[in-house]
């Protein structure tokens, strides 16, 4: 099953604040969550305490986190390393 990503403008001011090769593989991994979300590498799992919201691993130690918009249809809300982006989701 395929999912549509949305990029918001908050996820992209996250992207700008990552080195070039962390965007490449935060880009890789929501090209792979688009084709596939149960990819391993990924780790896709719900956000606890945040309904509706998931996280996948960008394989660089930095995090995706997604909002559900529909079935299929996910914003990628913020993208930085694992202990910021918990940080701003009060995890």
């Amino acid at each position: 099953m395929s999912n549509k990503v949305v990029i918001t403008d908050y996820f992209v001011k996250g992207m700008r604040a990552l080195p070039p090769d962390r965007q490449r593989r935060a880009i890789a991994a929501i090209e792979k969550f688009m084709r596939d979300a149960a990819v391993p590498s990924l780790d896709f799992r719900p956000l606890k305490g945040k309904a509706g919201f998931f996280i996948i691993d960008a394989n660089s130690g930095d995090r995706i986190i997604l909002k559900r918009v529909e079935a299929d249809t996910y914003e990628a809300m913020d993208v930085g390393p694992h202990d910021n982006v918990y940080r701003r989701w009060d995890r």
